[in-house]
Protein backbone atom coordinates (compact mmCIF):
# COMPACT_ATOMS: atom_id res chain seq x y z
CA UNK A 1 0.00 0.00 0.00
CA UNK A 2 2.54 2.57 0.89
CA UNK A 3 4.27 1.96 -2.29
CA UNK A 4 0.99 2.39 -4.45
CA UNK A 5 0.57 5.76 -2.14
CA UNK A 6 4.42 6.89 -3.62
CA UNK A 7 3.37 6.20 -6.73
CA UNK A 8 0.04 8.60 -6.81
CA UNK A 9 2.24 11.63 -4.89
CA UNK A 10 4.79 11.34 -7.13
CA UNK A 11 2.05 11.56 -10.14
CA UNK A 12 0.23 14.32 -8.33
CA UNK A 13 3.72 16.85 -7.88
CA UNK A 14 4.71 15.76 -11.46
CA UNK A 15 1.38 17.43 -13.05
CA UNK A 16 1.61 19.99 -10.14
CA UNK A 17 4.85 21.11 -11.28
CA UNK A 18 3.75 21.04 -15.02
CA UNK A 19 0.87 23.12 -13.75
CA UNK A 20 3.30 25.78 -12.02
CA UNK A 21 5.80 25.94 -14.74
CA UNK A 22 2.92 27.12 -17.24
CA UNK A 23 1.89 29.58 -14.75
CA UNK A 24 5.13 30.82 -14.37
CA UNK A 25 5.51 31.94 -17.74
CA UNK A 26 3.59 34.77 -16.48
CA UNK A 27 5.95 35.93 -13.66
CA UNK A 28 9.26 36.81 -13.05
CA UNK A 29 12.32 34.66 -13.02
CA UNK A 30 12.46 35.92 -9.33
CA UNK A 31 8.80 34.69 -8.43
CA UNK A 32 9.40 31.50 -10.66
CA UNK A 33 12.02 30.52 -8.39
CA UNK A 34 10.18 31.23 -4.90
CA UNK A 35 7.86 29.11 -6.30
CA UNK A 36 10.20 26.43 -7.28
CA UNK A 37 11.19 26.27 -3.89
CA UNK A 38 8.22 26.18 -2.44
CA UNK A 39 7.13 23.54 -4.33
CA UNK A 40 10.09 21.24 -3.35
CA UNK A 41 9.81 22.31 0.23
CA UNK A 42 6.05 21.40 0.04
CA UNK A 43 7.35 18.01 -1.41
CA UNK A 44 9.30 17.02 1.71
CA UNK A 45 6.59 18.15 3.74
CA UNK A 46 4.57 15.65 2.64
CA UNK A 47 6.31 12.54 2.57
CA UNK A 48 7.60 13.61 5.59
CA UNK A 49 3.91 13.47 7.22
CA UNK A 50 2.94 10.37 5.35
CA UNK A 51 6.32 8.39 6.59
CA UNK A 52 5.06 9.72 9.99
CA UNK A 53 1.37 8.25 9.15
CA UNK A 54 2.69 5.10 8.31
CA UNK A 55 4.79 4.91 11.64
CA UNK A 56 1.57 3.80 13.48
CA UNK A 57 -0.97 5.75 15.74
CA UNK A 58 1.52 6.93 18.46
CA UNK A 59 3.77 8.99 15.96
CA UNK A 60 1.06 10.31 14.43
CA UNK A 61 -0.48 11.84 17.68
CA UNK A 62 3.12 13.14 18.40
CA UNK A 63 3.20 14.89 15.28
CA UNK A 64 -0.07 16.17 15.51
CA UNK A 65 0.72 17.75 19.14
CA UNK A 66 3.98 19.22 17.55
CA UNK A 67 1.20 20.97 15.06
CA UNK A 68 -1.19 22.23 17.69
CA UNK A 69 1.57 23.17 20.32
CA UNK A 70 3.27 25.31 17.55
CA UNK A 71 0.30 26.56 15.68
CA UNK A 72 -1.11 27.83 19.24
CA UNK A 73 2.52 29.63 20.25
CA UNK A 74 2.09 31.45 16.49
CA UNK A 75 -1.63 32.35 16.84
CA UNK A 76 -1.41 34.03 20.14
CA UNK A 77 1.30 36.44 18.53
CA UNK A 78 -0.73 36.67 15.57
CA UNK A 79 -3.69 37.59 18.19
CA UNK A 80 -1.50 40.03 20.36
CA UNK A 81 -0.80 42.12 16.81
CA UNK A 82 -4.45 42.12 16.47
CA UNK A 83 -4.89 46.02 17.67
CA UNK A 84 -8.46 46.57 18.95
CA UNK A 85 -10.77 44.34 20.88
CA UNK A 86 -8.81 40.97 20.03
CA UNK A 87 -11.58 38.36 19.40
CA UNK A 88 -11.84 35.98 22.45
CA UNK A 89 -13.94 33.27 20.36
CA UNK A 90 -10.59 32.56 18.22
CA UNK A 91 -9.38 30.54 21.33
CA UNK A 92 -12.35 29.11 22.10
CA UNK A 93 -12.80 27.93 17.88
CA UNK A 94 -9.23 26.85 18.62
CA UNK A 95 -9.53 25.16 21.48
CA UNK A 96 -12.37 22.76 20.35
CA UNK A 97 -10.68 22.33 17.15
CA UNK A 98 -7.80 20.55 18.67
CA UNK A 99 -9.54 18.51 21.06
CA UNK A 100 -11.59 17.62 17.82
CA UNK A 101 -8.38 16.73 16.06
CA UNK A 102 -6.60 14.75 18.68
CA UNK A 103 -9.79 12.30 19.88
CA UNK A 104 -10.45 11.54 15.63
CA UNK A 105 -6.29 10.79 15.27
CA UNK A 106 -6.47 8.84 18.17
CA UNK A 107 -9.58 6.85 17.69
CA UNK A 108 -9.06 6.83 13.90
CA UNK A 109 -6.25 4.57 11.97
CA UNK A 110 -3.70 6.10 10.79
CA UNK A 111 -4.36 5.27 7.39
CA UNK A 112 -7.54 7.48 7.70
CA UNK A 113 -5.29 9.78 9.43
CA UNK A 114 -2.57 9.80 5.70
CA UNK A 115 -5.96 9.80 3.65
CA UNK A 116 -7.38 13.30 4.83
CA UNK A 117 -3.83 14.37 4.65
CA UNK A 118 -3.16 13.15 1.12
CA UNK A 119 -6.74 14.86 0.09
CA UNK A 120 -6.35 18.23 1.83
CA UNK A 121 -2.78 18.48 0.61
CA UNK A 122 -3.65 17.76 -3.01
CA UNK A 123 -6.58 20.72 -2.40
CA UNK A 124 -4.41 22.93 -1.02
CA UNK A 125 -1.64 22.64 -3.65
CA UNK A 126 -3.76 22.48 -6.83
CA UNK A 127 -5.73 25.46 -5.67
CA UNK A 128 -2.86 27.27 -5.78
CA UNK A 129 -0.97 26.41 -9.04
CA UNK A 130 -4.59 25.84 -10.79
CA UNK A 131 -5.08 29.52 -9.78
CA UNK A 132 -2.15 30.82 -10.32
CA UNK A 133 -3.12 30.01 -14.14
CA UNK A 134 -6.23 30.16 -14.63
CA UNK A 135 -8.08 31.92 -11.64
CA UNK A 136 -9.53 35.20 -12.02
CA UNK A 137 -12.68 35.57 -9.82
CA UNK A 138 -11.78 35.66 -6.17
CA UNK A 139 -13.11 33.49 -3.75
CA UNK A 140 -12.99 35.43 -0.87
CA UNK A 141 -10.82 38.53 -1.10
CA UNK A 142 -11.45 40.38 2.00
CA UNK A 143 -9.92 36.89 4.14
CA UNK A 144 -7.66 35.52 1.86
CA UNK A 145 -7.06 37.92 -1.19
CA UNK A 146 -4.88 34.81 -3.23
CA UNK A 147 -7.75 32.69 -3.45
CA UNK A 148 -9.97 32.34 -6.51
CA UNK A 149 -12.77 30.08 -7.59
CA UNK A 150 -11.24 28.35 -10.60
CA UNK A 151 -7.68 27.78 -8.29
CA UNK A 152 -10.89 25.92 -6.12
CA UNK A 153 -12.95 23.98 -8.30
CA UNK A 154 -9.63 22.71 -9.39
CA UNK A 155 -7.98 21.73 -6.17
CA UNK A 156 -11.41 19.98 -5.43
CA UNK A 157 -10.61 18.08 -8.15
CA UNK A 158 -7.29 17.39 -7.65
CA UNK A 159 -8.75 16.36 -3.89
CA UNK A 160 -11.53 14.03 -5.51
CA UNK A 161 -8.62 12.42 -7.79
CA UNK A 162 -6.32 11.98 -4.86
CA UNK A 163 -8.66 10.60 -2.82
CA UNK A 164 -9.85 7.94 -5.15
CA UNK A 165 -7.00 7.00 -6.16
CA UNK A 166 -5.94 6.36 -2.54
CA UNK A 167 -9.00 5.03 -1.51
CA UNK A 168 -7.65 1.77 -0.11
CA UNK A 169 -6.54 3.84 2.71
CA UNK A 170 -10.10 4.83 3.78
CA UNK A 171 -11.07 0.97 3.39
CA UNK A 172 -14.79 2.80 1.31
CA UNK A 173 -16.30 2.25 -1.63
CA UNK A 174 -15.79 4.84 -4.68
CA UNK A 175 -18.71 6.53 -3.88
CA UNK A 176 -18.56 6.67 -0.21
CA UNK A 177 -14.95 7.71 -0.73
CA UNK A 178 -15.40 10.38 -3.34
CA UNK A 179 -18.18 11.87 -0.66
CA UNK A 180 -15.62 12.06 1.81
CA UNK A 181 -13.25 13.66 -0.05
CA UNK A 182 -15.40 16.29 -1.42
CA UNK A 183 -16.38 17.03 2.02
CA UNK A 184 -12.81 17.01 3.44
CA UNK A 185 -11.59 19.64 0.72
CA UNK A 186 -14.41 21.82 1.71
CA UNK A 187 -13.28 21.75 5.06
CA UNK A 188 -10.16 22.01 4.74
CA UNK A 189 -10.72 25.58 2.65
CA UNK A 190 -12.60 26.75 5.83
CA UNK A 191 -9.29 25.74 8.12
CA UNK A 192 -7.85 27.78 5.91
CA UNK A 193 -10.25 30.52 5.98
CA UNK A 194 -10.28 30.48 9.19
CA UNK A 195 -6.55 30.91 10.03
CA UNK A 196 -6.68 33.47 7.13
CA UNK A 197 -9.49 35.48 8.85
CA UNK A 198 -7.09 36.07 12.30
CA UNK A 199 -4.10 37.10 10.10
CA UNK A 200 -5.52 39.35 8.23
CA UNK A 201 -6.69 41.20 11.78
CA UNK A 202 -3.51 41.01 12.24
CA UNK A 203 -2.40 42.54 9.21
CA UNK A 204 0.44 39.73 8.59
CA UNK A 205 0.81 37.34 5.21
CA UNK A 206 1.78 34.44 7.10
CA UNK A 207 1.91 33.03 11.07
CA UNK A 208 5.94 32.33 10.78
CA UNK A 209 8.93 31.27 8.95
CA UNK A 210 9.17 28.36 10.40
CA UNK A 211 8.78 26.04 6.86
CA UNK A 212 10.59 27.41 4.45
CA UNK A 213 8.47 29.02 1.43
CA UNK A 214 5.30 28.11 3.37
CA UNK A 215 5.36 30.30 6.22
CA UNK A 216 4.40 28.68 10.00
CA UNK A 217 2.74 25.75 11.29
CA UNK A 218 -0.66 27.19 10.96
CA UNK A 219 0.02 28.24 7.08
CA UNK A 220 0.79 25.04 5.95
CA UNK A 221 -1.76 22.57 8.31
CA UNK A 222 -4.71 24.66 9.18
CA UNK A 223 -6.32 22.89 6.22
CA UNK A 224 -5.51 19.12 8.26
CA UNK A 225 -7.16 20.53 10.99
CA UNK A 226 -10.04 21.52 9.86
CA UNK A 227 -10.85 18.58 8.15
CA UNK A 228 -9.67 16.36 11.64
CA UNK A 229 -11.96 18.82 13.35
CA UNK A 230 -15.01 18.55 10.78
CA UNK A 231 -14.65 15.13 8.85
CA UNK A 232 -13.03 13.12 11.82
CA UNK A 233 -15.70 12.63 14.10
CA UNK A 234 -18.55 11.83 11.12
CA UNK A 235 -15.62 8.52 10.25
CA UNK A 236 -15.48 7.95 14.21
CA UNK A 237 -19.40 7.83 14.35
CA UNK A 238 -19.33 5.90 11.03
CA UNK A 239 -16.75 3.64 12.28
CA UNK A 240 -18.48 3.03 15.51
Amino acid sequence: MTGDIIIVTFAGFAVGAVCMALANLQVTAEAARARWRKLVVFFLIVHAVLGVAFAGRPWVTVLLLVILVTGGVELWRAWLRIPTRRPLQVWFVYVAVAIASVCSTWLLPSATFAFLFLVTAACDGFSQVVGQLIGRRKLAPAISPGKTVGGFAGGLAAALVVGLLARDLLGAAPGATAGIAAATGVAGLAGDLAASWVKRRAGIKDYSAALPGQGGFLDRFDSLLGALALIGPALVIGAG
